[in-house]
């Protein structure tokens, strides 16, 4: 089995007999509400990867499904997790897709020369504390000629999950693993001053650095490939690329090398760069990303424009009677998980905040702040809340500075 790389969590599994294998092919610039660009930008085009066997798409992030692009032969099956609210598989028969091939949770199924196993998310949050947690996200487990890989792109698992996963699987010879922080903060998050922003973008990194160097001795992977969320933004939020919870695969790499305490051979590919798994073998040779050239590249996307800048500005009269309509349609559609929640939301609407959500604690406090043409699309389920966020449009200040990961989730459910 081997694995070609494209960039960021895309990339083609190709069996002993040559069965090829799709992931979560994002090519084209501008997902999250035009926001994410690849560093190194991809040459490969969306006519380079139809000669495939089947799809697998992980999640209905933009990243890994990318709606706008996502244009392959209806015949091709598409490899999905069977778990509910399917949110993925309901947007996919829109577009016309009905060619699934679904897994249950830890359910392994055969597809042609491989084995395949999904899991739906290992926990409801590695680092904070969730009653909701993580809804939509899918690892895979591929099984070919006696070689083992997992594809754990954005779902992060836990010691439990990988001690199960260790005893399930026996011999895993590569474990591809996120270890970036792809989200708002702290880069959207006011409520910090610069310096702030950079020591906790910091502290963020080390912390997901540090977890996987807990993990990786229980999976005890023959190889890992650093993986997912590599991107950079573009437009007029570009300076936030500097605390943006994220950073380059080298220097992930790098931190795994100097402190994991398991001898894990931990490798980083460039686009259509191939690994042959099953002799832990780089096909080519790699080079380290220039982070002074990403930077530069950084600066001549400054001037990008967001397609929601182009709109006419809302009428206010009008958005602001939208707002507390799909406030109320919010409270209905928050009852289903049967919790409350922490903290009171507003939104600024002309420099005053107005109150979206109430929330049960009285202390607690969550201002939000964007393009009132972007909330504009928001409502009317033109663009997404989560996308938005992702994607550093909107602005926020926290009081205390406390994470509260269920109202963020419960976000996506703001709107008419």
């Amino acid at each position: 089995m081997k694995f070609k790389f494209i960039g960021n969590a895309g990339g083609i599994f190709t069996g002993k007999k040559g069965t090829k294998i799709l992931c979560d092919p994002w090519i084209v610039d501008g997902v999250f509400e035009d926001a994410w660009y690849h560093y190194p930008p991809l040459k490969t085009k969306l006519s380079d990867i139809q000669d495939v066997d089947g799809i697998y798409v992980s999640h209905i992030h933009p990243d890994h499904y990318d709606e706008r692009n996502f244009d392959f032969p209806k015949n091709i099956p598409l490899i999905i997790l069977n778990e509910g609210p399917n949110f993925l598989k309901k947007n996919l028969i829109n577009k016309g897709y009905n060619n699934f091939i679904e897994a249950k949770d830890n359910e392994t199924i055969k597809f042609k020369e491989f084995k395949l196993t999904l899991y739906k998310p290992f926990t409801k949050g590695i680092f904070e504390e969730s009653l909701i947690g993580n809804l939509i996200d899918s690892a895979l487990v591929l099984e070919n000629d006696g070689v083992t890989a997992i594809n754990f792109n954005d779902n992060q698992p836990d010691e439990n999950a990988c001690s199960f996963l260790k005893n399930r699987f026996k011999n895993i010879d590569l474990a591809m693993l996120n270890y970036n922080a792809a989200g708002p903060y702290p880069s959207c998050f006011d409520n910090l001053t610069n310096e702030e922003k950079i020591n906790e973008n910091e502290k963020i990194l080390k912390r997901n650095f540090d977890h996987l160097c807990n993990i990786i001795p229980i999976l005890q992977p023959k190889s890992v490939l650093p993986f997912a969320g590599a991107y950079i933004i573009g437009g007029k939020n570009y300076y936030k690329n500097e605390y943006l919870g994220t950073t380059t695969w080298d220097e992930c790499a790098e931190y795994l090398n100097e402190n994991l305490k398991f001898n894990s051979k931990v490798f980083c590919l460039r686009e259509n760069q191939t690994y042959d798994i099953k002799n832990q073998k780089q096909l080519e040779k790699y080079e380290k990303l220039d982070v002074n050239e990403m930077k530069k590249y950084i600066q001549s996307l400054k001037d990008k424009k967001y397609e929601y800048e182009n709109d006419q500005m809302p009428d206010i009269s009008k958005l602001k009677d939208e707002i507390n309509l799909a406030s109320t349609r919010f409270i209905d559609r928050v009852k289903r998980f049967n919790i409350e929640l922490k903290s009171n939301v507003y939104l600024k609407i002309e420099n005053k905040d107005v109150q979206i959500v109430k929330g049960k604690d009285t202390n607690r406090h969550l201002y939000c702040d964007l393009d009132l043409r972007l909330l504009n699309r928001i409502l009317h389920k033109k663009a997404h809340w989560n996308n938005a966020e992702i994607g550093t449009h909107i602005n926020f200040k926290r009081i205390p500075n406390k994470m509260d990961p269920d109202v963020h989730t419960c976000m996506s459910f703001f709107n008419l």
